[in-house]
Parts: structure tokens; sequence; C-alpha cells
């Protein structure tokens, strides 16, 4: 029973997803919020009421850090995006009653949180005050605003962006098979060397979920190898330089500032075109 309970905890981690930025965006007559997720968001979204807060509740979402911040507009004064096990909760502070609606990115990766200033009649307002204790659920269908001239402009631009990767694809590959009998990115070698050459894997070592560090022995030669999204020659070394566990794991210690430069390079560029996304996002 508990391998069963921890295994159905371990799908319900697996399945949510992690908020990664959030921004906020000014305007006359709005103030925007986008938050930013490393998967697409499938989780539910209610939305709960009071004087002067209005309480945006995210589930299967996960955060790591509490944010307050002050907003200097008439609309809305402060925002708090408070974590709460696998669930968000998004506080927004408003001196006057405000709407909010929510609407999700077409892939799913963002969020757009909207507020504006309401006038409301006496009717309304009595309405309001007897649904405020009560938890309603928000639309996160993309709302009609998105669908202008920028936005169909950004699926053009990203169109062409694909047809362009998969004609440079194919241009590629038909040029990497005439070339492939003659080198190879990592082992030159001639025409006699290729009927019996035989690549084995010695070592190897992973470093996270995308990348592993592996020794390779071609003929008379070893090579350290990172390999996974990218391929990297990170060493050469002779037949009798690697001969046990050991010798492999210092080998790997000795190249581990080289991948640590490696794997930050990587992530910075990562991490621009998540920041690329988002503003595309915003527009």
């Amino acid at each position: 029973m508990r391998n069963i309970l921890l295994f159905l905890l371990f799908i319900s981690f697996a399945n949510s997803a992690n908020l990664l930025t959030h921004n906020i965006y000014e305007r006359t007559d709005r103030v925007d919020i986008m938050l930013s997720f490393d998967s697409p968001y499938e989780g539910k979204i209610t939305q709960k009421k009071g004087k002067n807060i209005t309480t945006l509740m995210l589930s299967d979402l996960s955060y790591d850090k509490l944010i307050e911040k002050n907003i200097n507009s008439n609309i809305l004064q402060a925002i708090a995006i408070e974590p709460k096990k696998d669930n968000i909760h998004v506080i927004l502070k408003s001196k006057n009653n405000i709407a909010v609606i929510a609407s999700k990115t077409v892939d799913g990766f963002g969020l757009r949180i909207r507020t504006k200033p309401v006038r409301m009649s006496q009717q309304n307002k009595t309405s309001i005050t007897k649904s405020n204790s009560t938890k309603t659920p928000l639309s996160t269908k993309p709302s009609e605003d998105l669908v202008d001239g920028r936005y169909l402009s950004v699926i053009l631009l990203l169109s062409v962006m694909i047809l362009f990767m998969i004609w440079a694809k194919k241009r590629v590959i038909k040029k990497s098979e005439k070339i492939k009998s003659q080198k190879s990115w990592l082992f030159k070698s001639d025409n006699k060397q290729q009927t019996s050459g035989e690549v084995n894997v010695v070592h190897q070592k992973q470093i996270d979920s995308s990348n592993s560090v592996v020794l390779l022995e071609f003929q008379d030669k070893k090579y350290l190898v990172m390999t996974g999204s990218s391929n990297l020659l990170l060493e050469k070394f002779s037949k009798g330089d690697i001969k046990d566990d050991s010798d492999f794991q210092k080998a790997f210690e000795d190249n581990r500032k080289k991948l640590d430069e490696y794997l930050q390079i990587q992530k910075e560029e990562e991490t621009a075109q998540d920041d690329y996304r988002s503003k595309l996002e915003k527009y």
C-alpha cells in the first residue's frame, strides 16, 4: 500500500507544471501579469473575491519562492505569488473593484492574468457581495482580443521559420550522406581503416537527464566525449592510458571544469530563448 501511494504521488508530481517566470505590464486601462511554465499548464483555476482582495488558485502548479510586489497603478496596488503545496495562490490587492480574466497561450506554456477596473451599479454590487465567499471557476480559454494583427504576424513568422528549418534539415542530411563514408566529426580514418575499425563504449557516466560522458575506444585510441543534446570531444588518450574505473573517474574530474562551462553556456542559451518567447507572447 505504501509503494502504491508513493507511485501515485510521483505521478501527480510528474504531471504538474512548474512556474518559471512572472512579468507585470502596466497600462492606463489595465494591468497584465504574465506567467510562464516549464510545460503546458493543464491545471484548474478558481477565483475567490474578498474586500479589496482577489485570489486566484492555480492547481497542479509548483513554485519554491514567495513573491510580493507593490504596483504603482490606480487599478492594482499589490500582487503576491504564494506557493501552497502543489498549488499556487496569486493574490491581487486593489482599492476598487476589478475584473480578472485569465487566458492561456495557444501552446499552454504561458498564462496572462488581466485586471481591469469595474464600474458597477448598486444591483451588481449586491450580487457580487452575496458570492464573495464562494470559489468560481475561471475560464482559461484564449481571449478573442489575442487574435489580432500582431498575433497573426507572429504565427506567420513562426510558420516561415519552421519551413526554413525543414528545408535546412533536408539539405544537411543530403550533404552528410555524401561525406559519411569519408570523414567523421570525431574519428579520422582512411579507406583501409574503415573496413576494420569498430567503436566500443568502454565507460559511461550520466551527467544529467540529457547528457552523458562516454569513453570510446576506436582502433589504438580512446576518446572522452560528452554526448546527448550536443556532442563535445573532451580529451583523447592512447589505448593504454585508461585501464579501469578509477582512471576513467580521474579523467572525468580533470574535465569537469570544461563540462560545467559548456553546460552553463547551453543553459544561458535556453534561458535567452525562453525570454524571447515570453516577449513574443506579450505582443
